[in-house]
């Protein structure tokens, strides 16, 4: 059996469900709240500051055919392992984790089968210093009350894979659903000794799932683990990027107020029909709105090209990448660069809520009130007053 991932309560705030932990993974400590890295973005040169290297994330997608190609093709699979090396090399020895997720072709679900959850598990297990359980977001959007138990069935092949030969923590997957599922997989964990957890929101708002975010507290809460334990979030949308819209509220950020410990990245894909996105490409410019700059100052993610002519009204005086690199004609590296300067601009947020927690722990919703493009609602939401 796992054991349980080494967690303590370093400091929380008394007005919304912000919180510092100290975790042990692996043979290092982190402290949270945290931006986990990804450095799939960097250039070879891009050297990022060591303080802010907390936690690495990692991720693989795979479908039947390339599972089967890194199981049985030297070539793709040890391609695949020097990625996975060269990102790790970019990230100053932090601990580690490698986030699977396992798609189906065509537009029918399916489970992995036995022999496919045995190669996701391993991959996992190999490229991780705690182990994740791969997702499936397929199914995962197909939950229902019929065929949950079948999902529970997915999590225990996976478990049992990953216990025939385990000498690391592992991570749960817990896809944003319903309350009722949210607390079922809470107790399923624990009872296997599970208090670390990963958060799929699949490319939707937090906020979306308030409530089941509050059912997995209770339970934990319950069984007294209301502190002992680890909550990482994936594929959270701070809105729409595709819109128009000059500037949205960076509500992925918030998560940390809601009592999220550790932010992933955005690796959620298309869920509709390739028609549909052909369509929407004639309608938007989905290239220039997806394109946004991160400003912790007032939580804003700016549409580039509507700031680039007073870059520095909004732009950090700290950011890694200067002003000058951005005049670039180059659309690939333009991206990059607002990708690595979003990147160390959430690290240092984060950094900066562990101090509110353990400084002002009672200013925690003022703190975020002082940032001009958080919303009404969304502050309501974060107050304890309220959960």
């Amino acid at each position: 059996m796992t054991k349980e991932t080494k967690i303590h309560l370093s400091s929380i705030a008394d007005d919304t469900d912000l919180r510092s932990l100290q975790v042990r993974i692996g043979d290092k400590d982190l402290k949270t709240p945290t931006k986990a890295i990804a450095t799939n973005s960097f250039y070879k040169d891009t050297s990022f500051p060591k303080e802010l290297c907390d936690l690495q994330e990692l991720f693989l997608k795979f479908d039947e055919e390339s599972l089967v190609k890194k199981d049985q093709d030297i070539k793709f699979s040890s391609e695949k392992n020097r990625q996975l090396k060269r990102e790790k090399e970019k990230a100053n020895s932090c601990p580690y984790f490698c986030l699977l997720e396992f798609k189906n072709k065509g537009e029918n679900w399916r489970y992995p089968t036995e022999k496919e959850i045995e190669i996701l598990t391993n991959v996992a297990y190999s490229h991780s210093d705690i182990t994740p359980i791969p997702s499936i977001p397929k199914a995962a959007r197909n939950l229902n009350v019929e065929n949950f138990d079948a999902f529970v069935k997915y999590l225990d092949s996976c478990y049992e894979s990953i216990e025939i030969r385990n000498k690391k923590n592992i991570m749960g997957y817990i896809p944003a659903t319903v309350s009722l599922f949210g607390r079922e997989l809470i107790n399923y964990y624990l009872d296997k000794g599970i208090n670390a957890y990963y958060v799929d929101f699949d490319g939707r708002m937090i906020t979306n799932y308030i409530d089941m975010l509050n059912a997995m507290k209770r339970e934990l809460a319950k069984r007294g683990y209301e502190e002992n334990h680890l909550f990482h979030f994936v594929n959270a949308s701070y809105g729409k990027s595709i819109n128009d819209q000059k500037v949205l509220s960076a509500r992925d950020i918030l998560g940390f107020g809601y009592g999220l410990d550790s932010l992933g990245g955005i690796h959620s894909g298309p869920k509709r029909n390739p028609e549909f996105y052909e369509k929407l490409k004639t309608m938007k410019n989905i290239s220039r709105n997806t394109k946004r700059l991160l400003n912790v100052k007032d939580y804003g993610y700016y549409r580039f090209d509507s700031v680039k002519d007073n870059l520095d009204s909004v732009y950090p005086s700290d950011a890694l990448i200067s002003m000058d690199e951005l005049n670039t004609s180059t659309e690939s590296r333009l991206e990059k660069y607002l990708k690595i300067v979003n990147l160390q601009q959430q690290c240092i947020e984060a950094d900066k809520l562990a101090q509110v927690t353990t400084e002002e722990p009672n200013k925690s919703l003022e703190y975020f009130k002082s940032k001009k493009n958080v919303l009404k609602n969304d502050l309501k939401y974060l107050s304890k007053s309220s959960n």
